[in-house]
């Protein structure tokens, strides 16, 4: 267990891989309403700033730095997965007569590098691939490299000052990093100010266009997924740039997308059908809509392409999008100071009582008050707290039980022995009042009913959440 990244990290790992394990499609598979969406409001921005495609952007990269050289310029590509696109790369490069190239492909699944090796093998590239099986949070660097390429995977990353220290001291001195990822909430989930213009457009929805893709329900209200529940799925996806910012200087900034990500995903975004045109028409103004918000700070991007550099370089981005305009102000719950929707909504069993009150989504509390591995919720203090009183339920039944660590934005404030039967724990925590801090409570015990033969069950389960009581 790599006890360095928490309890469950191992657990992760194995999720992570099992994901994606089998496959063979990393980055296709999109609804044609994220085609439509691109095209009308990526593209366009991205020409604005003299680039014709992402793609086309790291192969010129790549380019510019092996001209000239009388050696290979070395490319790292940061979670190669099948190595499908690095192949394309090498593919264009050769097509333009540039040949100098080797790309190292780092990737922790072997059943992916076995397929990217087969690839290269195939199209003759061979020679100029490099097979690296590591986790980046605990990949040591071993060569100097030329272009790193993270496309669609720091989102994944748990240790992103150990990856970016790595990445930043074997860049060469005109090296770049290519950053094409996501840098919205952690979980991929939405802000509350987000949250709340994504609701209200829900509700204007037919029911055709609601209809979840892995469930087969139709959701009449939109579930705001916490995705990095099991694996590393947005694990610290909001941590993405603005951590980046500390270890390295952008030159060329597209920072986009927020409102229109549910619309355009996996599991809503084949309801739309790009033939239909008021489905058509809804896509492009979803997409206006958030460009709009955007501009006007309302709202933070979930989306970013760039470069970076080890040393500071005069700056392109588009329009008023700097990298300090999105990166989004994590320390407090509602960057316009109120909560715009009904707070106690957020938490209809009242499992939060006395001087504070839930203001977002419970994430880990199933709806029959069961909780899982990890629970997260922000919550408002009302009055200045002095102390959290812990009700949780244990069944005789439950193979085992241990213990429950509490954390306050991020840092562990206690851990309390949980055993069979009603537990109350009083813990000291200080909480000036009007404040909003996100509330963590972390088990390192937990079951499978059906899996252990002790139920029907097959959710993970720890415990029962009997309430949270916020003390003056």
């Amino acid at each position: 267990m790599h006890r360095a990244h928490g309890l469950g990290y191992d657990e992760r790992i194995q999720a992570e891989q099992e994901t994606f394990a089998a496959q063979l499609d990393l980055h296709g598979s999109l609804p044609e309403s994220a085609h439509r969406w691109s095209a009308q409001h990526m593209v366009p921005k991205l020409h604005a700033l003299g680039v014709s495609s992402i793609d086309q952007l790291i192969v010129d990269e790549i380019a510019k730095r092996a001209a000239g050289l009388r050696r290979d310029a070395v490319v790292l590509s940061l979670g190669s997965g099948n190595g499908d696109q690095e192949l394309s790369w090498l593919r264009s490069l050769r097509e333009a007569g540039v040949r100098n190239v080797r790309i190292r492909l780092l990737e922790f699944n072997p059943d992916m590098q076995k397929r990217a090796a087969a690839a290269a093998a195939e199209l003759g590239f061979g020679d100029r691939v490099e097979h690296v099986v590591a986790d980046f949070n605990v990949w040591r660097a071993d060569a100097d490299h030329d272009v790193v390429v993270a496309y669609q995977v720091l989102h994944h990353v748990l240790d992103l000052e150990h990856l970016y220290g790595q990445v930043r001291d074997s860049l060469t001195t005109d090296g770049v990093l290519v950053v094409h990822d996501m840098i919205g909430r952690n979980g991929h989930r939405r802000w509350p100010e987000a949250l709340e213009v994504v609701e209200r457009i829900w509700a204007t929805l037919p029911a055709e266009l609601r209809r979840n893709a892995i469930t087969g329900a139709v959701d009449d209200t939109y579930d705001d997924v916490d995705c990095a529940i099991e694996g590393f799925e947005g694990i610290r996806a909001q941590d993405v740039l603005p951590v980046l910012l500390d270890y390295l200087h952008p030159s060329f900034f597209l920072a986009l997308g927020n409102v229109i990500d549910p619309f355009v995903d996996r599991i809503y975004g084949h309801n739309f059908d790009m033939g239909n045109e008021v489905h058509r028409s809804l896509i492009d103004h979803i997409g206006t809509l958030d460009d709009t918000l955007i501009d006007l700070g309302v709202l933070t991007p979930t989306r970013l392409t760039a470069l970076f550099h080890p040393t500071p370089q005069p700056l392109r981005a588009y329009g008023s999008r700097t990298p300090a305009r999105s990166v989004r102000d994590t320390s407090v719950f509602d960057p316009a100071g109120r909560v715009s929707f009904q707070p106690r909504g957020t938490d209809p069993a009242g499992l939060v009582s006395g001087s504070g009150v839930a203001v977002g989504r419970m994430n880990g509390v199933f709806p029959d008050h069961w909780a899982g591995r990890t629970v997260q919720f922000p919550v408002l203090s009302t009055a200045a707290v002095a102390t959290l009183r812990l009700s949780v339920y244990v069944p005789d039944w439950m193979p085992r039980t241990g213990n429950l660590a509490i954390g306050i934005d991020g840092t562990i404030v206690a851990t309390v022995d949980i055993a069979h039967g009603l537990t109350e724990r009083t813990v000291p925590v200080a909480l000036p009042a009007h404040r909003t801090a996100e509330l963590t409570l972390s088990s390192d015990w937990w079951v499978n009913p059906a899996l252990a033969g002790t139920g029907d069950d097959r959710r993970t389960l720890s415990y029962v959440l009997v309430g949270v009581s916020w003390e003056s």
